[in-house]
């Protein structure tokens, strides 16, 4: 709607026109916070019973919602005529939606500028990711989500928002390195480390700037540091970066030494027949075909219910060289799967949510598995719980693979490998096994009628 601004990146808050909406007490913002991180999406009555009251909700919480959502509608749309039908906050069974852009929620323009700034630095242009990620580093205003009451719903949500600010922070950097601005990052490293001591990529990005400034002393003494707190509080060594890191330190390798960037070679002309092929009106992710040959591209589907998610793990899939395409939920992902325009292996694998709030990825797997023309693609089933009756439950139903979150770009390029070359390997086996049997079977029928085979 015009004029209308929703913000979760600290507070939860509306303005209207600059102006400030009053929107009521903690159960009215948990409200809004759970239709504004699904936006444009239908959240049942029941989900959002969930989300206010996961222990033990009041014994007319239904009716409580209704009336929550009826005094959130009035502060929304002040002018709304009585009788007249919201055009905002709308009805729509079995819940309700929030119908306003994307893009007047700081979350989801939060979360594009990320994905945004993280294209620029994988295309090679710094300069750029450093000033998309800044943008959206600097719309963090507190901690997510800080006036809502805490629930599992509220703190999985304000994690994962903080996670990708982390890792936004740390992209910034990495594009900041780059550029040669490393006596400028050290402070501000320190500064990190010291906040998140467990986080190897921050201490890896401080070991380069300091060894940059000339420091490569410090460098390794902050590899030792390192080490002794990854043992101390995880009983773990450090990562192999951190470790090969380490070593090129200690050899003075040159490859450490910053280089200005060569200017970015013009990308090649695409032929015309190549442009004509894409089909028109599909939400698909063009693959990065500068992805190893050993990871032969395959087609992906991820299928995850919050905006933020699905987009992160989308853009990641694609950079591994994929291609891809989403799904909000379990029954558009089913709609996806049965419409794929070339038949039951229109994918490869699935990429599917567990919890969600639209027939969830313990349902829509039962689903694939049942209907005989998707049995044969392979689901990875992807959670933040990755708890041991979840993992059973999950293989029991048909899943290949469990990817937790959170996740790295090494573990899911593992996990889509194993299952891709799993399927390949299945498939060229059952299309080797019906070639022996229609070869025993021409030779049982010359046999009955006693022609020998023809030689050539």
């Amino acid at each position: 709607m015009v004029g209308l601004e929703f913000r979760l990146l600290g507070r939860v808050e509306v303005y209207r026109d600059g102006q400030p909406v009053d929107l009521g007490g903690p159960k009215h913002r948990a409200v809004l916070a759970s239709l504004l991180l699904r936006v444009r999406r239908v959240v049942s009555v029941d989900q959002l019973i969930d989300d206010l009251w996961p222990q033990q909700p009041p014994a007319r919480a239904a009716a409580t919602v209704q009336v929550f959502v009826s005094q959130l509608r009035r502060a929304l749309e002040p002018g709304r005529c009585r009788g007249e039908a919201a055009t905002v906050l709308v009805t729509a069974s079995p819940g309700y939606l929030l119908d306003v852009s994307p893009d007047a929620v700081d979350a989801h323009a939060f979360a594009d500028l990320v994905v945004r700034g993280r294209a620029a630095l994988d295309a090679g242009d710094p300069e750029r990711a450093a000033r998309v990620l800044l943008r959206a580093e600097g719309m963090l205003r507190g901690p997510a989500l800080a006036d809502v009451p805490v629930t599992p719903f509220v703190g999985a949500a304000a994690a994962r928002l903080t996670e990708l600010h982390l890792g936004a922070a740390e992209d910034r950097i990495d594009a900041e390195l780059a550029l040669g601005r490393h006596a400028a990052l050290v402070a501000e490293l320190e500064q990190r480390v010291r906040s998140h001591p467990l986080r190897e990529r921050l201490r890896a990005q401080l070991m380069l700037g300091l060894y940059r400034c000339g420091r490569q002393v410090d460098a390794l003494a902050t590899y030792r540091e390192t080490r002794r707190v990854l043992r101390d509080e995880l009983g773990l060594e450090p990562g192999v970066r951190l470790r090969e890191l380490e070593q090129a330190v200690l050899r003075q390798d040159p490859g450490l030494a910053w280089q200005p960037l060569a200017p970015a070679p013009a990308p090649p002309s695409v032929p015309a027949t190549a442009a004509q092929a894409a089909t028109p009106g599909r939400r698909r992710t063009t693959p990065d075909h500068r992805a190893p040959s050993a990871d032969r591209p395959g087609r992906v589907l991820v299928v995850d219910d919050t905006a933020v998610n699905r987009t992160l793990l989308a853009a990641a899939v694609t950079e591994l060289g994929h291609e891809v395409e989403t799904a909000e939920n379990g029954h558009q992902a089913l709609e996806v799967l049965r419409a794929a325009d070339d038949g039951t292996r229109g994918f490869d694998i699935v990429l599917l949510d567990l919890l969600m709030p639209v027939l969830d990825g313990y349902a829509t797997l039962a689903e694939i598995k049942a209907d005989p023309a998707l049995a044969a693609v392979g689901v990875i089933m992807v959670s933040a719980v990755p708890e041991l009756e979840s993992v059973v439950r999950c293989i029991e139903l048909g899943a290949i693979d469990y990817l937790p979150k959170p996740y790295s770009s090494t573990m899911l390029r593992a996990r889509l490998r194993a299952s891709l070359q799993a399927r390949r390997s299945t498939a060229e086996r059952e299309s080797a096994l019906r070639t022996e049997i229609a070869t025993l079977r021409a030779e049982v029928s010359r046999a009955r009628t006693g022609t020998a085979p023809e030689h050539r």
